[in-house]
């Protein structure tokens, strides 16, 4: 079709053709001598001065195969009424076939409903009218997408609401809708560990997935490519938002959901697992006038939580709090937060250079992804500015050597990181199932201990309804804290390597991931 809609009429050809009086747009069938009296030969030739009169491409529009999911953009009733049709869309056009290119109205008010640039083609009123029925009059169910009824969206919204209301009540963190040849299963991620919480049959998936699509702001025409879009829902003591992602697989569309309760977004340290000595350490580093502050872990550890506690820490009208993620997580009043959105040229880079103007005192940026994002992190916290971070590493020493792997050099890492936390998620046996002893020698041995202190007594999982029965419930972090001294400082500045940094650690005090999950184990 492309090449089609490229055919545009030659500037002689325009100066060649009458103009096109706007009452004769309105006359649908004129007659010959209608033509003839305006200087037409045919209704080809009148409407072909009218696509070179409003410089829009004339179309032959009963060559084009119109796609089904076109029906979604502009109703049956919008088509008739205005003499139009969808002819092709993508994430940023709809391309609209017409007979009267004037109805600015109609195409201001469809660009703004769908969110993108409409673009106007010029067709013959009978050629509109035979593709109207194409499109409105053909049958609607194709073999890779099953139709759905208003009475299975019906039926869709009050399972997605159930979903979303047990999947709150079991404390989840994620919900997984996935289809497979024969049934649409459903699992939360309670705790870190995906559960199936029920299966259905998988003529109802696609009815789910438009339901899901609709309350997240994203495109129920689009099924072959990745969508993301954001619920939220009031709660009883709050709202809850749902960070929605939506990828095609071969058997359907599966969807993920995760669940962001704001209310952890004003958590304090003691509540999200940092003891009395780690509260105090992590303290002296966020409230350093200047420096890096970097929380490290895989996906799933908890990073984000902590660097909110970390703001919260740090809040106060006085202070300049500036915030670049990807994506918000949890709205905080008094900070100043921006959304990264690479498409329109916002990365976590670019925003960085245009917050550093800002005069802030604080900024936090999301993740460090790559080189440039890390030099200027670590610029920033050289020339007076707090930054607090997040990467990917295993521990907490890892994350120097990162930095260098990212390309940072040696003389910025060294004075400008102030401290790094390392943290993974662990889940804590359910205290209402749980029983005791005193751990045995194949225990010991498996967590690479030979003795524990007398009257040590470990936990148990077990399982009750309270718990699911899966004998946890909950989950509790544990944290490496480790603050860059002098010494350090100068290992990083030889680019020592991660054995050096960590000995000289250990020998300054540092406990490790390992240690603290120790002695949470040896407590029960």
């Amino acid at each position: 079709m492309s090449g089609q809609v490229s055919q545009r009429i030659r500037i002689r050809d325009l100066k060649a053709r009458p103009r096109v009086p706007l009452e004769l747009l309105r006359d649908r069938n004129p007659t010959a001598a209608v033509l003839a009296k305006a200087g037409f030969t045919s209704i080809h030739d009148l409407y072909a001065a009218v696509a070179a009169q409003f410089s829009h491409p004339k179309l032959d529009l009963d060559t084009v195969d119109l796609s089904l999911e076109l029906v979604n953009f502009v109703t049956r009733e919008q088509a008739k009424k205005h003499s139009l049709t969808p002819v092709f869309v993508s994430a940023l056009e709809l391309s609209l076939a017409t007979s009267d290119p004037t109805q600015l109205h109609i195409f201001d008010w469809l660009a703004k409903q769908h969110k993108r640039a409409v673009v106007i083609v010029i067709a013959t009123p009978q050629e509109i009218d035979r593709a109207q029925a194409r499109l409105y009059e053909a049958p609607k169910q194709r073999p890779e997408e099953v139709d759905v009824s208003q009475a299975e969206l019906a039926a869709a919204s009050r399972v997605v609401n159930t979903l979303i209301a047990g999947a709150v009540e079991q404390r989840a963190s994620d919900i997984h809708i996935e289809i497979t040849e024969k049934e649409t299963v459903i699992r939360y991620r309670v705790d870190g560990v995906l559960r199936q919480v029920e299966s259905r049959p998988s003529e109802g998936h696609p009815a789910l997935v438009s339901r899901i699509k609709v309350l997240a702001g994203m495109d129920i025409a689009i099924h072959h490519a990745p969508q993301d879009g954001r619920i939220k829902l009031p709660l009883a003591a709050g709202e809850i938002d749902l960070r929605v992602s939506v990828l095609p697989t071969y058997w359907g569309e599966k969807v993920v959901c995760r669940l962001l309760d704001n209310r952890r977004a004003a958590q304090p340290l003691e509540a999200i697992g940092f003891d009395h000595q780690q509260r105090a350490m992590f303290l002296e580093m966020v409230r350093s006038s200047y420096g890096l502050v970097l929380v490290t872990g895989p996906t799933g550890s908890g990073k984000s939580t902590t660097l909110y506690a970390a703001l919260n820490a740090v809040r106060d009208p006085e202070v300049n709090v500036v915030t670049v993620e990807d994506p918000i997580e949890y709205q905080i009043g008094g900070i100043n937060q921006v959304q990264v959105a690479p498409k329109r040229g916002l990365t976590f880079a670019s925003a960085l250079r245009s917050i550093l103007r800002q005069d802030p005192d604080v900024i936090l940026v999301g993740e460090v992804r790559d080189q440039e994002t890390a030099h200027l992190a670590a610029e920033a916290a050289l020339t007076g500015h707090l930054v607090l971070t997040s990467m990917h590493t295993n521990d907490a020493i890892s994350s120097v050597t990162r930095l260098l792997e990212l390309g940072v050099e040696p003389y910025l890492i060294a004075p400008s990181l102030v401290g790094v936390v390392a943290q993974r998620l662990v889940r804590t046996v359910c205290v209402a199932c749980a029983t005791f002893s005193e751990p045995d020698a194949a225990e010991l041995a498996q967590v690479g201990l030979t003795a524990a202190p007398p009257g040590t007594r470990v936990a148990h999982a077990h399982g009750c309804a309270a718990c699911h029965q899966t004998g946890y419930s909950g989950r509790t972090a544990i944290r490496e804290l480790l603050r860059i001294d002098d010494k350090l400082r100068a290992l990083i500045a030889q680019r020592a390597d991660t054995e050096m940094m960590r000995a000289a650690a250990i020998a300054s005090g540092f406990k490790t991931l390992r240690f603290h999950a120790l002695r949470l184990w040896l407590a029960g």
